[in-house]
Parts: structure tokens; sequence; C-alpha cells
């Protein structure tokens, strides 16, 4: 409690006498509104030319790698509980609960659906066997459940067999009766879907992360940049990108990515999933500043002495 006293005492007496200077704010209006002028290629060009997998390099793939291709498929036994078989009434009565209770109670005890199902006279249980995306293994679709529901009953374990579900107003009792591992074949179009999407992002990875070794190794610059383009066929475009947030070409995540490096650099930039990737030179930057009578100032003077107050904080 000391401490944060002292860390509140200490942001209200800065707080309250710190006032960022116009260059401080001219700097924070700068840094998100300047102008770039780029030149990009789309590196998606060059990837899908050296998308060309070998049956071989398929089969070796699957080979090393057959522990990802094992799928879980739980055989689930299930039964509906009723209201008009628990309670003689169509309703959601009391005495219904009171059956409801008396059987999450059996649950607890360890008791089997085929106990609970002769003692309350239940209709006969149905069952599925399902792989941990909710797919039947005999009709290869989905199971005509709720997503919801499906999510909760993928989860029972051997340790916990048996569960009351209730979702939506309907009451369900769930057993899981075995559980099997099945290595899923090569020849299964999904294997070899993933196989070949597992391929193509590692030949996006090893070429980015050749270029990106070439860049920080200062062996690569805006004539490679032009040379790249050349040998691969593709073709280069030139953009201007008016602020931070000018995501009318590239992806917003993408451009800040471009506003973290300085003029007459040569970037890669990708997003997370490696399906939108670019070469980007930084041609010229246009700084920007504000007026002081401008309608914005007052919002960048607060941003600017929230950063003051940040890095205070922080070294503090």
């Amino acid at each position: 409690l000391s401490k944060q006293e002292k860390n509140n005492q200490l942001l209200n007496f800065i707080g309250g006498g710190v006032f960022p200077s116009h260059f401080v704010v001219n700097l924070a209006y700068d840094k998100i509104n300047q102008q770039r002028d780029i030149e990009f290629i789309n590196l998606n060009d060059i990837f899908k030319n050296k998308f060309n997998f070998s049956e071989n390099n398929i089969q070796s793939y699957y080979n090393q790698n057959k522990e990802t291709f094992i799928d879980t498929y739980k055989t689930i036994n299930f039964a509906k509980l009723n209201p008009k078989i628990l309670s003689g009434s169509d309703e959601f009565n009391d005495l219904f609960f009171q059956k409801i209770d008396e059987i999450d109670d059996l649950i607890v005890e360890g008791k089997s659906l085929k106990y609970i199902s002769k003692k309350y006279n239940l209709e006969s249980s149905t069952s599925f066997t399902i792989d941990s995306q909710g797919i039947d293994i005999k009709s290869k679709s989905k199971i005509n459940l709720s997503d919801e529901l499906i999510n909760k009953i993928i989860i029972i374990s051997n340790e916990d067999p048996i569960f009351l579900i209730e979702n939506k107003e309907e009451y369900f009792i769930f057993e899981l009766s075995k559980t099997e591992k099945v290595q899923k074949k090569i020849s299964d179009k999904s294997v070899t879907k993933k196989i070949l999407t597992n391929l193509e992002k590692e030949t996006k990875r090893k070429i980015i992360s050749e270029i990106v070794t070439k860049i920080n190794n200062n062996d690569f610059n805006k004539k490679e940049f032009n040379e790249l383009s050349k040998d691969e066929n593709v073709v280069t475009k030139k953009v201007t990108l008016t602020s931070i947030n000018d995501d009318k070409i590239l992806k917003r995540e993408l451009v800040r990515q471009v506003y973290a490096f300085l003029e007459n650099r040569v970037i890669v930039v990708t997003d997370i999933g490696l399906s939108e990737n670019f070469l980007i030179y930084i041609d010229k930057i246009k700084h920007k500043s504000i007026d002081k009578k401008s309608e914005d100032y007052n919002k960048y003077l607060n941003l600017s002495k929230i950063k003051m107050l940040d890095n205070l904080y922080n070294t503090y």
C-alpha cells in the first residue's frame, strides 16, 4: 500500500507540472501523420513460383511429421433428459428439476449411463464417434449439435467419463465409452492439403529469412531490390502512405511496420500468418507539423503528455 501510494503521489506531482513543448507535440503529430513514398514488391508473387513440391517432398514431410497427423476419436453415448419421462409433464416443473438433481448426484457417485437409464426408464441412448472438431468418423461431417455443446463434449476425459450437461434449456447425459487414436493416411485429402500448406509456409520463412539476413548485414539495398524484381519477373509498385493509419493499400499492421523504419531503407513486412508479405523500399519521408491554432492541437498535446508521463513512470 505504501509503494502504491508513493506511485500515485509521484504521478500526481509530475502530472500537475508536466507540459510538453511545441517541439514535442510536433514530434507526436509527425510520427502519426508523416507522408511516406514507398516502393514495394509483393513477395507472394515470388513465393508462388517456388511452390513446386514433388510427391517425394510430400511423402518425406509426412514421414517426418506423422505424429501431427493423428486424430483422437471419442465414442460418446448420450441420452436427452425428457421432462415427460422424468416428471410425467411436458413442463420443466419442480419434480423435473428434483429428478435432475438426483441424476447429478448419481453421476457424482460414479454411476453409469446404463444404470441411470434403467433407474429412470430413459429412452435408449445414442452413440457417435467424433474427432476434436466434432466431425463424425462415419459421415465425415459435423454432428448435428451446437458448437457450444460440442465444445463441452470433446473435453470429456477417461478420468471423468460421464457428465450432465445443460445447454439452452436442454439437458443431456454424455458418457465417454472409448478413446482411440487413428493415424491419418497420406492419401487423405486433408492430410495432403495440410502438408502442402506447411511446405509453403516453410518456403516463405526460408526466403524471408534469407532476405532479412542480407538486409541486416547491409547486403541488400535498392540495387538488390531492383535486381530481385527483374530476376523474378515481378512488378514493383509505388504508393504514398498519407499516415500511419493509411490502410487503403496495405493492412494497418503492415503500415505500422513501415513507419518504424527510416528513409532509404529496404525492409520486409509480413502479417502474423505469413499470408501477406512485402519487400518495401522507403523512398522519401515528408515530415508534417501542426499549428498551435489547429483544432487537433489539444489531442496531440494530451498524447504527448501521456507519453511523457509513461516515460517518467517507467524510469521511476
